[in-house]
């Protein structure tokens, strides 16, 4: 397993910086914001779905966890690309352009309803038979000998 998640985890890796340089040659980088997002739904589909085999929930959100740190730090280790990172959500909140104004009403809208569907499937009760209340043991023994004498638990026919 480790070995085919450096695997992975090395070919996601070309694949972004790939990607990227191709991006940048015909002119249509992508902002700071988008790469951080790929890069987080990318490991986040690796940990849940290629990695065999699979990994337990608590697991995966620990390293989500860390995986929000790095991205966060990598994202700030320039003041170009911070300053890129907060551009992109000031243009969102403020709507400067109609693509701006689309996209903040899209999380407007789908962030509450996510967690509204998300909080709703968490309390709501399942519909299953009941849990058994009675577990049925084996009869106990006729008798049981104890050294010399012998106890009978039930009465001899």
């Amino acid at each position: 397993m480790p070995v085919q998640l450096l695997l992975v985890l090395a070919v996601a890796f070309f694949a972004f910086i790939i990607g990227h340089h191709l991006l940048k040659k015909i002119g249509r980088p992508l902002p700071v914001i988008a790469q951080a997002a790929l890069i987080w739904f990318t490991a986040y589909g690796i940990l849940k779905i290629i990695v065999w085999p699979p990994l337990p929930s608590s697991l995966i959100s620990i390293y989500m966890g860390l995986l929000t740190v790095v991205v966060f730090i990598l994202i700030s280790s320039t003041n170009r690309s911070w300053d890129e990172f907060k551009q992109t959500i000031m243009d969102t909140l403020l709507g400067k352009n109609r693509g701006y104004r689309i996209a903040r009403a899209a999380i407007v809208i789908v962030l509450p309803l996510l967690a509204g569907i998300l909080t709703y499937r968490f309390v709501n009760p399942a519909i299953e038979a009941p849990v058994e209340l009675r577990t049925s043991h084996a009869a106990p023994p006729a008798v049981i000998t104890v050294y010399p004498p012998e106890y009978f638990m039930q009465k001899r026919s």
